[in-house]
């Protein structure tokens, strides 16, 4: 028996519509003795139904395509972008349905809800109250139970609907709802969240599918609402838990809903491809903390496992592009058994990625690949994040001194649910010397890696190790910048904030330092953009005009405390 019976991978985004991309997450699926394959787009629902209820279809129609007969010139009328494509996308997910099928292979859909197509605040004009929209007029209710009703008529063979109420993502949700009519004062969140979720129960239960409900929050104040409403839920209703309270940050304790979820069977979702530690292209090998964390789901009673390939916000770029690749492999072994043979993973990436030369005994380059990229997490949690805390925006880098602290101390609070790290980024001499200290052991472990990087080990194809190097260099390119700015961060927010002390003169002296090497490498990496040719993505982390504005706010600050 596995260890988790719900084995799921999980697309997001344009690669939720790709079915090479789909096809490929299916052979993943089927190789690696997974269960399940989870399609999410916050809006993915609605780019497969109309509904037609919306648009005056009536209720006996038993297709898209019977209601499609009574509302397309409405349609054409009132929402002509949206007109065909529902029922396109809605045969897509038919074909991908009868794949999944084919090899046993369940098919979820996950969203955030409320989401809507805008036409509807056009045809129902009531849901905006003094510019606000607000998400308890009883509409919405009605559109939920129609537009689910329909999903399943067209698509029975969906396993099942993973949403999150209570995220400020969500088209609109009370968690972020600006509305102070006389319903929503009367209303609380986890009332709310009830009447949501109920809402979906009911026509996911009458088409004898399953509803999944996500944690996804952003504080412990919503958490605790959330899990108000969730206490009250069914229990043939799952829950779907991120493996740390507020999201992927693998920093960050364990999520303290897992084993606190009463009667209903729990999830824990992982995310393979780094969010918010590198892409990939800061590579972030995590076999001993996903090997942990899936300990604590199992042992807190969690029943299944969803690993998560990709980001909605980062179109063009997947685990499978990159050494994080490993994650996946690494995920669904311990999840299937709970054992994890490391040279099996490396060398089934190698392999699939087509890397090794016909008939070459892999061994070289197993060991060669673990010894390069085996220790990666442990350089990237140095580079992006600082004492622990996030200091990035989803791996880029802060754009201003305001923007990095916001990031690091409100929006993803380490303090909020580890108490000692309060005042882990303090505005004084010896934090500041740690997240140098941090910083320059990061930067001199990438460099370490370069001698290695440049050996091409017997049976590895001289292509491969001619992407693998390249990738090394940008890895470091990425480290040195972030040592730079973070140095220029910490030491502006001491002179700016912190006591006086001897440690100023000195914090001067780094400080200008460290900003003529960050005005330096901007100018570096645009020379870089027109010189090389990587994947796109590699340009987006690399990003000169972030440098510069990163320099530009700290130079100003500095200037006006001058003057």
């Amino acid at each position: 028996m596995s260890r988790f019976a719900h084995r799921a991978l999980e697309l997001h985004s344009a690669y939720a519509w790709d079915m090479a991309w789909a096809r490929r997450a299916l052979d993943f699926i089927r190789a690696h003795d997974m269960t399940a394959l989870v399609l999410h787009r916050n809006d993915i629902v609605d780019q497969v139904v109309y509904p037609g209820w919306l648009f005056g279809a009536s209720a006996g129609c038993a297709s898209i395509f019977e209601r499609y007969q009574q509302i397309f010139r409405r349609l054409y009328r009132d929402t002509p972008t949206r007109r065909s494509g529902p029922y396109q996308r809605r045969d897509y997910l038919r074909r991908l349905n009868d794949l999944a099928a084919r090899q046993g292979t369940g098919l979820w859909l996950e969203n955030k809800e409320l989401s809507f197509p805008d036409v509807a605040l056009e045809l129902h004009p009531e849901l905006v109250k003094e510019g606000a929209l607000c998400p308890n007029e009883p509409f919405w209710w009605e559109f939920l139970a129609a537009k689910y009703a329909e999903l399943f008529q067209d698509l029975p063979g969906l396993a099942g609907i993973v949403t999150a109420p209570g995220t400020g993502e969500s088209r609109l949700s009370a968690a972020a709802s600006r509305c102070s009519c006389p319903r929503c004062r009367e209303t609380s969140r986890p009332q709310w969240y009830g009447r949501l979720l109920g809402a979906l129960y009911e026509p996911i239960r009458a088409a004898g599918k399953q509803l999944a409900v996500r944690d996804f929050v952003f504080d412990r104040t919503a958490h605790a609402e959330l899990a108000a409403a969730i206490e009250r839920l069914p229990p043939d209703v799952i829950i779907s838990l991120k493996n740390t309270p507020h999201d992927y940050y693998p920093t960050f304790p364990d999520n303290p809903r897992l084993g606190a979820v009463g009667p209903h069977r729990q999830w824990i979702e992982y995310d393979c491809m780094g969010q918010y530690f590198g892409w990939g292209i800061a590579p972030a090998v995590m076999f001993d903390d996903l090997a942990r964390r899936f300990r604590a789901a199992e042992a807190a009673g969690a029943s299944g496992v969803i690993l998560r390939t990709d980001w909605e916000s980062l179109d063009g770029h997947s685990a499978f592009s990159t050494p994080n690749q490993v994650n996946l492999r690494a995920g669904a072994a311990l999840a299937r058994d709970g054992a994890i043979d490391r040279a099996r993973v490396w060398e089934g990436w190698l392999r699939d990625e087509e890397m090794l030369e016909a008939g070459a005994d892999p061994a070289p380059a197993v060991a060669w690949a673990e010894a390069l990229f085996g220790e990666s997490w442990e350089i990237t949690r140095r580079v992006c994040f600082a004492q622990d805390c996030v200091f990035t925006d989803s791996t880029n880098y802060p754009v201003s001194l305001e923007h990095a602290f916001w990031l690091a101390e409100e929006k993803n609070s380490l303090q909020d649910w580890d108490p000692a790290k309060t005042g882990a980024l303090a505005s004084t001499e010896a934090v500041a010397r740690r997240v140098i200290a941090e910083k320059d052991e990061a930067l001199a472990r990438v460099a370490a890696l370069l001698p290695l990087a440049a050996c091409r080990p017997p049976g590895l194809k001289a292509s491969a190790h001619k992407d693998i190097e390249a990738r090394v260099d940008v890895f470091l390119r990425y480290t040195r910048a972030f040592r730079d700015a973070a140095t220029a961060l910490i030491l502006a927010r001491v002179l700016l904030e912190g006591e006086p002390g001897a440690f100023r003169a000195e914090a001067e002296t780094l400080l200008r330092g460290a900003l003529e090497l960050l005005a330096a490498t901007a100018d570096e990496w645009a020379r870089f953009a027109g010189e090389t040719d990587h994947p796109h993505r590699v340009y987006t982390l690399l990003s000169p005009d972030r440098l510069r504005a990163l320099h530009g706010d700290l130079t100003r600050r500095l200037a006006a405390r001058a003057s």
